[in-house]
């Protein structure tokens, strides 16, 4: 069924992460993405992506086995091959040749995921950023699910006046604001938040594991990336990338990626220090957002008044509604005291 609303139309036309590489060995797994339940499988070299349902009496293909590159039915042993033909259908010898198929759905293993698209129109390609191939960095991976509108999700990890309140302590402190500027601009695609003069900001988090910070940025990244960049004199110290996947309406799938600067630390005492700090983080995210969620719930549906320091979630928004950013916008600089 082809979406009706604009913003579902657009997501319609999206590559989402489906599941990291790793996650996909030689059993089929199961992922949902946009209220669609898909089976993944590995076929050689390629990934295949199917719909997670047998046509015979509707068992999950993803609780069978890959036999010679194609997914077996649990049920009663009925094979698909990776354009979604089913090829053996065993038990009757001389049952009457007949044309069966499930729908396949587009897929690109690219920087460590399974990425797949439910358009099979598309001509775009999944994002690529330049963090994933710097061998400057050392990285880590975790897989989280969090309660919120894909909107919701995106704008609360690049937004920062929530920070002195929800993270109170870890990244900022409601007791010590700080006097900064930030500069909003569209550049090659992306929506991005540059905030300058801000220093060490008050929480553990930054006194423990950061340098002298020279600037940071924020980045909405069509179409489901939100990162952070934190840069000192040396050039950037730390990035967190994290991909949003729509499972179903409400409930998002996300894959975050640290990068930290190699340095003479060994890297698991670095992550050993980290995950701790930024699962707490993490977990405070979703606590506040299945309260905004749960609320909207309540009154009935979203009202939302926007103000100056909501510096991302217009073009996110845009975005939705039209499928793009505007190729140039004048940039616009917000002052700010947290």
């Amino acid at each position: 069924m082809t979406p009706q609303a604009p913003e579902e139309q657009t997501l319609f036309r999206q590559w989402f992460v489906a599941c990291q590489s790793r996650e996909l060995s030689h059993r089929p797994i199961s992922r949902t993405v946009l209220n669609h339940p898909l089976v993944l499988f590995r076929s050689g070299q390629s990934v295949t992506a199917l719909s997670d349902r047998c046509p015979h009496r509707n068992a999950p293909l993803s609780a069978g086995r890959v036999i010679d590159g194609c997914v077996q039915c649990p049920f009663h042993g009925w094979q698909f091959n990776t354009s979604g033909h089913c090829v053996s259908r065993p038990g009757v010898p001389q049952a009457t040749p007949r044309e069966v198929s499930v729908e396949s759905v587009l897929t690109r293993e690219q920087s460590g995921y399974i990425w797949v698209c439910l358009n099979s129109g598309v001509t775009t390609e999944p994002p690529v950023r330049s963090w994933n191939h710097d061998e400057k960095f050392d990285r880590f991976f975790w897989v989280d699910r969090v309660q919120a509108s894909f909107a919701d999700a995106i704008e609360n990890l690049l937004d920062g006046t929530h920070t002195p309140f929800v993270h109170s302590g870890l990244v900022r402190s409601s007791s010590q604001p700080q006097a900064f500027s930030a500069i909003v601009r569209i550049r090659d695609g992306i929506a991005e938040a540059e905030y300058m003069h801000e220093g060490q900001q008050a929480g553990w988090i930054s006194r423990l594991f950061e340098r002298d910070r020279a600037s940071s940025f924020g980045r909405f990244v069509p179409p489901c990336v939100a990162e952070l960049e934190y840069t000192s004199h040396r050039g950037t110290e730390f990035v967190l990338n994290t991909h949003f996947t729509p499972e179903s309406p409400g409930v998002l799938r996300v894959y975050s990626t640290i990068y930290l600067r190699k340095s003479r630390v060994p890297f698991f005492l670095k992550r050993w220090m980290i995950t701790p700090f930024f699962r707490r983080v993490l977990k405070q995210d979703q606590q506040i957002l299945q309260l905004q969620q749960e609320n909207i719930l309540r009154h009935g549906g979203p009202q939302y008044l926007s103000w100056e320091g909501d510096l991302l979630r217009g073009w996110i928004d845009s975005w939705l509604r039209n499928g793009e950013l505007p190729e140039q916008e004048a940039e616009h600089r917000v002052e700010f005291l947290l």
